[in-house]
């Protein structure tokens, strides 16, 4: 039985990543509204187009879907996902492409956009999906946002690179240290090779290893593996410098944290176009922020 889209929940916390999200998305489709560009969104991890806030009433959003809950409490509940945030923006895209490894939840975003131009939802990796795409996308008439929201650590650098290459695309990324990455860096050091794989493909370099782990040799010639202190600043400063050897604006890193105020994940932004740094820097500044490298 195929699952009905109230069964995706999430944190109170995603509140905060999709509304920077939508915020973003109408400064930039408004700003360029008046121009002749094609706009494109692609939404890497779509998934699911509403979800139900664990633990929390909500917010209520304005939303076809809700007109199927009756009950006023129950429609507190719900939370309006990326997929019909991007469809919905004022003087919004042209071109909408949405990626998910889940065949249900890409047969909601088909049916949802039956009847509007200018969709592609595809099913699989959007790793080597966005890449296949990325060589269309260079062109002058073009411009478009891009939204990384990996499920754990699983954008990988490559990706980046492609959409980074087309000259005309921004992107917005999820980046998620403390709520995956920084979970598959063991303290003991032994990190099974399929993890070792996925982290040296998110950061694209194995630099993570020499940041996370210190190697010496004890007093009986045996080896010895320690996970060094401070592993998921430097880490951060790893991508962002990454990301600035692509981009000619990186914005400053914004930190969303759970309930418990525990650190979960960053939001950063990244584009050809100083215009939207300043749009991205004053959205994402509504929240924490986190001090860039130097």
């Amino acid at each position: 039985m195929k699952k009905d889209h109230r069964e995706k929940t999430v944190g109170p916390w995603a509140a905060a990543k999709l509304d920077a999200l939508e915020a973003y998305l109408k400064f930039y489709c408004t700003a360029l509204s008046k121009q002749t560009f094609t706009r494109v969104y692609i939404d890497a991890f779509a998934g699911a187009c509403v979800a139900k806030v664990r633990g929390s009433e909500g917010k209520k959003e304005a939303s076809p879907f809700f007109d199927e809950i009756e009950d006023q409490e129950a429609q507190a509940q719900f939370i309006v996902g990326s997929p019909i945030r991007a469809l919905n923006t004022p003087h919004g895209f042209q071109r909408h492409y949405f990626f998910d490894l889940d065949e249900t939840r890409a047969e909601n975003l088909r049916t949802i956009t039956a009847q509007r131009n200018g969709v592609s939802v595809q099913v699989g990796d959007c790793n080597p999906l966005i890449r296949q795409l990325a060589p269309s996308l260079k062109k002058k008439n073009l411009r478009g946002v891009a939204f990384l929201d990996p499920y754990g650590a699983h954008l990988e650098w490559a990706t980046i690179e492609a959409l980074a290459d087309t000259g005309t695309m921004e992107v917005v990324i999820n980046f998620p240290l403390a709520m995956a990455i920084n979970r598959l860096i063991t303290r003991s050091g032994d990190v099974p090779e399929n993890w070792r794989s996925q982290l040296t493909k998110c950061f694209g370099t194995n630099d993570w290893q020499k940041i996370a782990y210190s190697r010496e040799t004890d007093l009986f010639g045996n080896e010895v593996t320690t996970k060094n202190g401070g592993v998921a600043e430097r880490l951060l400063d790893l991508y962002l410098s990454r990301l600035k050897d692509l981009f000619p604006y990186v914005s400053t890193p914004r930190l969303i944290r759970n309930t418990r105020n525990a650190p979960l994940y960053y939001l950063i932004w990244a584009g050809p176009n100083k215009l939207g740094l300043k749009g991205a820097e004053y959205i994402l500044s509504q929240g924490e922020q986190i001090n860039p490298p130097r």
